[in-house]
């Protein structure tokens, strides 16, 4: 039987990984709103769900727009249709928000109703351009003027407090996991790799194509959407190279249930990212690490971000360099002790389960 530790949620979802945490506040609320948030490049895809103790009452499709000012003002007018519809003005309701924006306006939507915000820090962009300072400028703003704020990294916070803070009300908090009772057919004679995740030139993809270009025993199975000219240059990239049989790519978004039966052929998760300090995942806990835990695989990945330390630390998956040596080495380390780093890969997940991690997280809200 779920128990029910928060009254009243209006959360920020969405169909990529997040934590489960909708799944989590979706089990302990009396009454949860998750406003389920895509990309604009994906218009026609975001939804409202509304759940009352523990059940999925309502969902409905939601439209938003490519245009960027029309997708913000949209953005904005439903949270604003979905707190009145879904809550009275005797409710008290905890908006947990990723996102600066939805805070603008606060003392209007307080007016209309009885709002507590919390502001979960997820990313950090180094100001590189003036739209990134006055976004960074605008985090800033909120992080000081509201009361319950959590970061998603030690290194979130850090920035933001100048020191790391850990109280009642202001903490970090990553991502919890969600472990799936996976049962893995693996092919020895073909050790596949899984990529999970939206493409983007930082992550690493043609670091991997090389690799597989002269190592004829491995193959990938890329599980994500990107835009098409950069499908377009991998697919040629993939041609050039003839490791087009060693390649599963169809560029598009899967559903848990597909992503799971995919991963049941993979042996390793694959996270090389970009180390430098302007990237932004060199700050915060990407979703694809816990992921892969998730679906109960070891990680290679680059030595960034604060989830490297604990993938060291649980022995969940070896830590590289981006060169081929020691992607190889990696695996041949991982294909010949497997059980070894399974087991690793449950201490990580017991440590980030979402049930124990989360409540003891989120103490403030109950």
């Amino acid at each position: 039987m779920n128990r029910f530790y928060y009254k009243n949620i209006f959360l920020y979802s969405s169909l990529q990984f997040v934590g489960n945490v909708e799944e989590y506040f979706a089990k302990h609320t009396v009454k949860l709103v998750a406003f389920v948030l895509m990309p604009r490049q994906q218009p026609n895809s975001s939804l409202v769900r509304f759940y009352k103790r523990g059940k999925m009452i309502e969902e409905k499709k939601v439209s938003l727009s490519k245009n960027i000012f029309i997708y913000y003002l949209l953005w904005y007018v439903y949270q604003m249709f979905f707190l009145v519809k879904y809550f009275s003005n005797k409710e008290k309701v905890s908006v947990i928000t990723f996102h600066p924006n939805t805070l603008l306006g606060m003392s209007l939507q307080k007016m209309i109703r009885n709002i507590e915000f919390v502001y979960w820090i997820a990313d950090y962009f180094p100001r590189i351009s003036i739209a990134l300072i006055l976004l960074e400028k605008l985090k800033e703003f909120y992080n000081r003027k509201l009361k319950y704020v959590c970061y998603l990294s030690d290194k979130i916070n850090q920035i933001m407090n100048g020191r790391i803070v850990h109280t009642a009300q202001r903490k970090t908090v990553m991502w919890g996991i969600l472990p799936k009772n996976i049962k893995r057919n693996i092919d020895k004679n073909n050790f596949t790799i899984l990529f999970v995740g939206v493409i983007r030139e930082s992550q690493g993809l043609e670091f991997v194509f090389d690799f597989l270009k002269t190592n004829k025993d491995y193959s990938i199975k890329i599980i994500g959407e990107g835009d098409s000219r950069l499908f377009d240059k991998y697919k040629k990239k993939i041609k050039e190279y003839t490791i087009g049989d060693q390649v599963y790519f169809p560029n598009r978004f899967f559903e848990d249930p597909e992503l799971e039966e995919i991963s049941k052929k993979c042996k390793v998760g694959i996270a090389v990212y970009d180390t430098d300090k302007t990237s932004a995942t060199y700050y915060t806990d990407p979703g694809k690490v816990k992921t892969y835990a998730s679906l109960g695989l070891p990680v290679i990945m680059s030595d960034v971000s604060a989830i490297a330390s604990y993938v060291k630390k649980f022995g969940s998956g070896k830590v590289i360099e981006k060169n081929n040596k020691e992607l190889k080495d990696a695996l041949l380390e991982i294909s010949d002790n497997y059980n070894k780093y399974l087991e690793g890969v449950n201490k990580f997940n017991k440590y980030f389960f979402y049930e124990t991690y989360y409540k003891e997280s989120f103490k403030f809200l109950e």
